[in-house]
């Protein structure tokens, strides 16, 4: 990109975004909701398990191989660009010594000790030989490959160099909502435009349907302008586990965001008004938490009984129970009529 189509960008961004984010007040830590990237994707996903884990904070403590190698992951390539950032040298032997035994410090984002690729490997020992059915890998072979992104990721800083890893952020969007989470790594070139990273452990890179206006990169987007008053030009995806880039946001991608976001938080507002929020029964329900489909399940299995009865090896549009909003509507009303005469008892009692 030219330096005037750069200037250009930078114009009609700053045009289109000006006076729809803005920073945060202590008023608005006390009005406002939080929302963060991954609770957006989980209501559009499914709107039920959306109220689920956070309208009625129902948090599972579960853990899976792909969370927790994800974690592991992460934390070592933000300790990496921390060195290449500070001007120290990496310590190569260190990072891979806590890829095998992991790591016990904490951080904002981090609460717990992180299991190595020692501890996973007996934690999940069948999963750890097993290939996947996109990339034909197994983990111990992913880890192969990770071994080589930890050596040359950000080996090469003539054209982008690191500022920033697991970078936190929060704003205001339209006066409605905190936008708030981390940014998993940020660039600056030699003409100080930005760009923003963020590491995919997944087994295949997206469908391009869902890169041409990233909500997650839009959300980050408006996070850097909001911090340092321009929007990023480049915007990009690292699969670290298959060593692949992909490119997202195509011309064009903030007003598709724009609409895409205001109309999701407006079905937001309307379930929370109406108190029904609908499932969305999908081949995502073999990994809820809440859905007793998913083998991994426990603590909150039985919470949801209109999850997709599809499985990796019997894929099926069945679902093991219809929705029917008339009767959660009916079931919500006498909670609500058994909550007020209960109210009302206690008030008998008090007066």
């Amino acid at each position: 990109m030219s330096n005037d189509l750069v200037e250009d960008y930078y114009k009609s961004m700053d045009e289109f975004f000006k006076g729809k984010v803005r920073g945060v007040t202590e008023t608005d830590r006390k009005m406002l909701p939080r929302m963060s990237y991954s609770g957006l994707e989980v209501f559009k996903n499914c709107p039920y398990q959306y109220n689920l884990k956070y309208g009625e904070k129902k948090y599972t403590k579960e853990t899976t191989l792909a969370l927790e190698l994800g974690s592991l992951c992460h934390l070592i390539l933000e300790l990496k660009c921390n060195y290449i950032k500070e001007g120290k040298p990496v310590d190569y032997d260190y990072l891979h010594f806590i890829l095998k035994y992991g790591s016990i410090d904490t951080n904002e984002k981090t609460k717990e000790h992180i299991l190595g690729v020692d501890e996973l490997k007996r934690k999940y020992f069948e999963e750890w030989f097993e290939p996947d059915n996109a990339s034909g890998m197994t983990y111990a072979e992913k880890m192969e490959v990770f071994e080589k992104v930890i050596d040359e990721e950000m080996s090469d800083t003539s054209i982008w160099h690191p500022i920033y890893a697991e970078l936190p952020f929060e704003f205001v969007y339209k006066d409605r909502v905190i936008f708030n989470g981390f940014i998993d790594r940020v660039d600056i070139n030699v003409y100080g435009s930005f760009r923003v990273c963020d590491y995919k452990t997944s087994k295949k890179q997206f469908e391009s349907a869902k890169i041409v206006t990233s909500l997650q990169f839009g959300i980050y987007a408006m996070a850097i302008y909001q911090e340092f008053g321009q929007i990023p030009i480049s915007f990009l995806y690292r699969f670290i586990l298959i060593d692949e880039d992909q490119k997202a946001m195509t011309s064009g991608w903030e007003k598709r965001l724009e609409k895409t976001l205001d109309n999701t938080l407006d079905k937001m507002d309307k379930n929370k008004k109406s108190g029904i929020w609908l499932p969305k029964p999908s081949p995502l329900c073999y990994f809820c938490s809440y859905c007793r489909n998913n083998p991994k399940a426990h603590e909150y299995q039985n919470d949801c009984e209109y999850y997709s009865l599809w499985k990796p090896d019997e894929k099926t549009f069945a679902v093991n129970k219809r929705y029917n909003a008339l009767d959660n509507t009916s079931k919500k009303s006498t909670i609500d009529a058994g909550n007020k005469t209960k109210l009302n008892d206690k008030r008998k009692l008090i007066f």
